[in-house]
């Protein structure tokens, strides 16, 4: 004979993650594994996307690295959201248009600006106390992962994924 627990609670199941969350997720997860904020955003983004590019694609972001090989010009993970951008949305051939790829960039700049008000990676990491401070360390792995919910975010909004 079984006997039913009629007190129990019914089974939760957890939400699922959006597209986006599992991106922001998953980049600021590999930043804190050791890639660089480029390949941690491309990676992210391509595994999300389901692979539409080769799995070694986040390989392109690697000399992005503290702007550009440590010139620290611009944030390797802005650069490296622009460059996920374009392999979801970008045109194929020349003829193809090139406004929705060019505006979406755009649109990333643009969210990123408002939160960042800078595009340097000099000047991000200089207002958490410079490259080797671990509050800059907490906000680029912070970086990776909304750079990479952006990226998802504005790709959905162009029917890209």
């Amino acid at each position: 004979m079984t006997t039913r627990l009629t007190n129990r609670p019914a089974a939760q199941t957890l939400p699922s993650l959006s597209r986006a969350e599992e991106a922001s997720d998953r980049a600021a997860a590999y930043y804190e594994q050791g890639y660089h904020c480029g390949e941690a955003v491309l990676k992210a983004v391509n595994e999300v996307a389901g692979h539409p590019m080769p799995v070694e694609i986040y390989r392109l972001g690697s000399g992005f690295c503290e702007g550009f090989g440590g010139s620290r010009c611009v944030c390797g993970a802005l650069a490296s959201g622009v460059m996920a951008l374009g392999m979801l949305g970008g045109r194929g051939v020349s003829s193809d248009p090139w406004e929705p790829s060019y505006f979406a960039a755009g649109e990333l700049n643009g969210r990123w600006m408002e939160r960042e008000e800078a595009s340097s990676c000099a000047d991000v990491a200089e207002r958490f106390g410079g490259m080797e401070h671990p509050l800059r360390w907490a906000h680029c792995t912070d970086l990776c992962g909304s750079v990479a919910s952006w990226v998802v975010e504005i790709a959905e909004d162009h029917g890209w994924l």
